[in-house]
């Protein structure tokens, strides 16, 4: 019999971030509610104890595979993000996070929404969920302005635009989930064209 592979040792952080993306995939695959401990443990391949190690328990890493899912995606658009940035390019960062994030965007859309369906309340959770609107909210409001402001945008609602794009970037994950057709990353390419239309930009001015 061959002998089995030897495990990779991780370091601490290492180690900490495939527990949380494990947990992430597994909650949003089987519902949070009916995950258990000894169930990441063991996709994990690590005992149960060492789980403990790292995280307090099952609530603990529903906050933190959240919290870690969401600070991906900002570090992501920081990342993309540069001191001057044209207000069009900025919102085009915010798009482009998604691109690259959609596996694990669509895994923390699916966790919000079994979440928000199960009656259950965390008020980390929700410090959580709100927080990443409310960024979203503010970083789409202030380029939209500055965009109004220069006269680069049209003249548009700035609160209602910004809405209408996080809505439909939503609606992108939501909609891969229920209809199983996996166009999240041409879905958003589309919704950038439709920003640029919206704001009455030429297709050809990006940055």
């Amino acid at each position: 019999m061959a002998a089995r592979p030897a495990r990779k040792r991780l370091q601490p952080a290492e180690r900490r971030g495939m527990i949380l993306d494990e947990a992430l995939r597994l909650f949003a695959e089987r519902h949070f509610s009916v995950v258990t401990v000894r169930d990441i443990a063991l996709v994990c391949d690590i005992n149960v104890g060492l789980l403990y190690h790292y995280f307090d328990n099952k609530d603990d890493l529903v906050r933190r595979a959240l919290g870690h899912a969401i600070e991906q995606l900002m570090i992501g658009y920081e990342q993309r993000r540069a001191a001057g940035l044209a207000p069009l390019a900025e919102i085009l960062a915010w798009l482009d996070a998604h691109v690259e994030l959609a596996p694990t965007l669509a895994l923390m859309v699916k966790l919000m929404s079994d979440y928000a369906s199960s009656g259950l309340r965390d008020a980390e959770v929700d410090a959580l969920i709100a927080g990443f609107y409310g960024r979203e909210k503010q970083l789409l409001e202030e380029a939209l302005q500055r965009g109004v402001e220069s006269g680069e945008f049209a003249p548009v609602d700035i609160a209602r635009t910004a809405r209408r794009i996080g809505l439909i970037l939503d609606g992108i994950f939501y909609a891969s989930a229920s209809r199983g057709d996996d166009r999240i990353v041409e879905d958003i390419l589309d919704l950038a064209d439709f920003v640029r239309t919206t704001l009455g930009v030429p297709a050809e001015a990006v940055a």
